[in-house]
């Protein structure tokens, strides 16, 4: 089993920030709760910075 590099784990992590944010994002709409709908774009703006962070520091 090799080893996993910080940048690595960080866009693991971003991944599934973004996939989380995206199906929260699609329960909001289908909702149409404008406070959920907000907290999914906060989710994957945040999973977007980290993965470009990981992306960076390759």
């Amino acid at each position: 089993m090799g080893t996993v590099s910080p940048s690595q784990r960080t866009a693991t992590t971003a991944k599934v920030l973004l996939t989380a944010g995206c199906l929260f994002g699609l329960e909001a709409l289908m909702r149409g709760s404008v406070g959920r709908t907000l907290m999914a774009a906060c989710l994957l703006i945040f999973g977007g910075g980290l993965l470009v962070a990981a992306r960076q520091a390759d």
